[in-house]
């Protein structure tokens, strides 16, 4: 049985969507959660001064993390500014945290995220794990073993392992891929999307990422579709395909769009009452249903 501990959360400007400072009872680190349009000030911080390590976290298709370290971490964090994410996080110690051992810490960060495989881990190798005397890898394994718990508790998933069904739970079907599709044609996929990056990347790139698609699937495609999550609650927007190419490393996908994505003239809603009808991840749907639908529940095959 774990043992019970305590977070406390400081919301440095009495914005709970701003920066806050999140610590533990017995331990001496610090957790400093950032909206990315915040950064310029979150790095003015006095825990930005000293040796940290960060994630960064994007929230499109699935949940995109990236790692890194820096000493001090706030000189990494501006330079971060020119990627895509939302918000991010950084670790700092108020004591005995050095470089050696933040680079110990983006190391095992990016193995377990890679290795759990819950969200896309945007770097493309893990950093190399640095020489150094057992007992500062001692300490540095539990200042690691404390950001993992805190983690998961403001809201990112790529570092706990995934929580799966007992195989007698899983409904076996004999066309796999194609099984839920075979009653009729199809030829749009359809995502959900939070607020942030439904603007700044299917609006304002003209692009969405990382899809999971089949290989297969990928000539059925022609269109895209937004759900737009609550409070909205609609699929709301509509953009043709131009192509659908592999997304960096990850084994997903990026869509783009042969032009700018356009509201539809009649949002298909969540009907009362069907609250599982939201899609949760990509699903599929055929234009011509999608343009005829009024509740989410009329598209899916």
């Amino acid at each position: 049985m774990a043992n019970p501990f305590t977070i406390e959360i400081f919301a440095t400007s009495g914005d709970p969507a701003g920066i806050r400072v999140v610590t533990k009872t017995n331990w001496s680190g610090a957790g400093i959660v950032f909206p990315r349009e915040l950064t310029n000030e979150a790095i003015k911080e006095d825990h930005a001064k000293r040796p940290g390590v960060y994630v960064l976290v994007g929230d499109l298709a699935e949940e995109t993390v990236y790692v890194g370290e820096a000493d001090p971490v706030s000189v990494r964090l501006k330079q971060q500014l020119a990627k895509d994410w939302s918000w991010g996080v950084f670790f700092v110690d108020s004591h005995g945290l050095g470089k050696t051992e933040v680079q110990y810490l983006e190391s095992e960060l990016v193995k377990i995220a890679q290795e759990n495989r819950t969200s896309i881990v945007l770097n493309r190798n893990v950093p190399t794990k640095p020489n150094m005397s057992r007992q500062s890898e001692a300490m540095a394994a539990v200042f690691l073993s404390e950001i993992l718990l805190i983690l998961p508790i403001i809201g990112v998933r790529a570092f706990s392992k995934a929580k799966t069904k007992p195989i007698a739970d899983v409904k076996v079907v004999e066309d796999k891929e194609d099984a839920t599709f075979v009653e009729r044609d199809w030829d749009t996929i359809v995502v959900p999307a939070k607020e942030d990056g439904f603007r700044s990347v299917f609006l304002d790139k003209n692009c969405w990422y990382a899809v999971r698609i089949a290989e297969k699937n990928i000539r059925r495609i022609q269109y895209i579709a937004a759900y737009q999550v609550a409070p909205v609650s609609a699929v709301t927007h509509m953009a043709e395909i131009e192509e659908i190419v592999p997304y960096q490393d990850s084994g997903k996908m990026i869509i783009k769009f042969k032009a700018p994505a356009k509201p539809l003239a009649n949002p298909v809603n969540l009907r009362e009452g069907k609250n599982g009808s939201q899609p949760q991840a990509s699903r599929y749907t055929s234009r011509e249903t999608l343009l005829n639908a009024k509740y989410l529940d009329e598209l899916w095959l």
